[in-house]
């Protein structure tokens, strides 16, 4: 079985480890998943940027893989700690907008909440629930425990969905929000290419930037835009930042009518 881990904790400290540790230790030494960090350098609390990452990844990872997903800023208080199915994929983690593209994007086949009392075993941390929650929940998955002997189902109305900014239609053409920024700086928009089934042009703060196949058709240094590996718009620059160059700016999609 893969174990997949997607956190904003960082690999300077102790915190992954202990994670993967404590799944290990409810498990027989048979049951011993297969790891894989999806990333641990989500920038703290940026509960965006994780749904995104999770988003982006999850799609290419095998059948009966479970996420176990933590950026927390609500950690300790009475937010939801979550299980939630679907038809190839289980996800655990936080009841926080973490899975709004899970929940928006895929057929959610059940959800339920953790029972803390059932899973937390004293001495417990209000602070640590990826290692102290979450991580003994994931391993009683793997041993194939009957979800409703530690969770209790929930509807899918129930799940924290956050509001996301989204592709506005205009006389013209298309607003188009950044919603992301990679670690190369290029800028990731809300439109994917599925959307754009007419010629256009780009605008970048109301100035046409060449759209181009990938970023070897550009200059050095050169503006661009292009589809990315997951089919958004991007803005980039060849070899350098976009962000650090424009920011966040305005992006626009024109109809070219001929």
């Amino acid at each position: 079985m893969v174990i997949a881990l997607l956190t904003d904790f960082g690999t300077k400290d102790h915190y992954v480890g202990v994670v993967k540790g404590k799944i290990l230790c409810g498990l027989a030494p048979s049951q011993y998943p297969v790891f894989v960090d999806i990333t641990h350098e989500i920038p703290p609390q940026d509960v965006l940027k994780g749904a995104l990452a999770l988003f982006f990844a999850y799609k290419y990872f095998p059948k009966g893989t479970i996420f176990l997903c933590v950026v927390d800023p609500g950690v300790g208080t009475e937010r939801k700690a979550i299980i939630l199915q679907t038809e190839e994929h289980t996800f655990v983690g936080p009841d926080n907008g973490l899975f709004s593209f899970i929940i928006k994007n895929e057929p959610i086949k059940a959800c339920f909440e953790i029972d803390k009392e059932k899973v937390l075993e004293p001495p417990y941390s209000s602070t640590f629930h990826a290692r102290d929650l979450f991580a003994p929940a994931v391993a009683r998955l793997i041993k194939g425990e009957d979800l409703r002997s530690f969770a209790k189902e929930l509807s899918k109305d129930e799940l924290v969905v956050l509001s996301l900014p989204e592709v506005v239609e205009t006389e013209d053409g298309l607003l188009v929000p950044v919603v992301d920024v990679d670690r190369f700086g290029n800028l990731i928009t809300a439109l994917h290419q599925s959307a754009c089934q007419r010629k256009f042009k780009v605008l970048v703060n109301d100035k046409e930037v060449p759209f181009v196949p990938s970023y070897g058709y550009a200059k050095k240094g050169e503006l661009i835009a292009l589809f990315g590996s997951e089919g958004f718009l991007e803005i980039a620059v060849r070899e350098g930042s976009a962000y650090k160059r424009l920011g966040i700016p305005n992006v626009k999609i024109v109809w070219i009518s001929k």
